[in-house]
């Protein structure tokens, strides 16, 4: 990022005496914008890749399934997924509690191709031979506890989001099935699923922060876990069909207390989910309160700008803060 202050800054460091200078080349390059960094971009283009490559394994297996046969085609899958994986533990940085991200920018990609690969084997097998019969969805519950695994082995956020996504999709499965045979299709189960589900990820948030063990994952679990509660609380609140008014009052108070905490820990992310549900919760309860049309243009016209400018401002006191403590 270019930065003419820097730039300014630097040749008096040397000549003080502070930085030798072999060592201000490159950063005085960067402050004069002679570089830029493509990491984004080569991370962007490796993500897509590996989506492409699994889905191109996808159409290979379903073009040449009758020709190759269902065991070769599990098999060489399951190698394939082996050696990514093998090769992933081998480049991964020593284990410990704290941070140890790997300096190979290309692991965290290598690593997700090599799950992505063990949970589409393990689809395929369970397609094709139906070991776990009615209780396939354990496949996910699996496929979470082994990419949590490796995600904490390997300090990979990109593979524990993904582990805690296929946790929640087995509980969502479970809680759908279980809805289906104790209630008929009512979606309450999976609300509630939801709800819980969310409740157990902020619960693991606190876990890992408060025992320092992988840390610098909470605010990613914490994330998803106050993602999966306010989803549950806002489905209860828009069923009309249901005790909506309790559960949008629920929704619009949570939404609150998750916004306040937010702003008292600058947790941005956080904050423009909660003042974002708070605002659903509350343009759903005014709606139902207010029931004039004319009105809803006023609302959403005023209510949105208003969203977004408070957005904006408490962004900029967020970074401002954080400028501060770097000073």
């Amino acid at each position: 990022m270019r930065s003419p202050e820097v730039a300014d800054a630097i040749p008096a460091l040397i000549q003080n005496g502070l930085l030798s200078p072999p060592v201000a080349v490159a950063p005085l390059r960067v402050a004069r914008g002679e570089l830029l960094s493509v990491r984004g971009e080569l991370r962007a283009v490796l993500y897509i890749g590996v989506l492409l490559l699994v889905a191109g394994v996808s159409l290979l297996v379903k073009e040449n399934l009758d020709r190759i046969g269902p065991v070769t085609i599990a098999v060489a899958i399951g190698l394939a997924a082996v050696g990514c994986l093998a090769w992933a533990l081998h480049r991964a940085p020593a284990f410990r509690w704290g941070m140890a991200e790997s300096t190979d920018w290309t692991f965290d990609f290598l690593l997700l191709l090599g799950i992505l690969l063990l949970g589409a084997d393990l689809a395929f097998v369970e397609a094709k031979f139906t070991p776990l019969g009615a209780n396939w969805s354990y496949h996910l519950l699996v496929m979470s506890l082994v990419t949590g695994a490796f995600a904490v082995r390997g300090d990979s956020r990109l593979c524990w989001s993904l582990a805690l996504s296929s946790f929640a999709a087995w509980r969502g499965i479970a809680a759908t099935r279980l809805g289906s045979e104790l209630l008929g299709p009512s979606q309450t189960p999976l609300r509630i699923n939801l709800i819980l589900c969310g409740l157990v990820f902020v619960a693991l948030g606190l876990a890992l922060r408060r025992f320092d063990r992988k840390a610098h994952l909470e605010p990613l679990t914490t994330f998803c876990g106050a993602l999966a509660t306010l989803g549950g609380l806002g489905l209860f609140a828009l069923d009309e069909s249901g005790a909506w008014i309790p559960w949008a009052v629920i929704f619009l108070v949570a939404s609150v207390v998750l916004a306040f905490l937010a702003l008292r820990s600058r947790r941005f992310g956080l904050f423009a989910l909660g003042a974002v549900a708070a605002y659903f919760a509350t343009t759903q309860l005014v709606f139902k309160v207010v029931r004039e049309p004319f009105l809803g243009c006023f609302w959403f016209s005023g209510s949105s700008v208003g969203m977004i400018v408070l957005l904006f401002l408490v962004q900029r006191r967020f970074r401002a803060a954080a400028q501060e403590g770097h000073e």
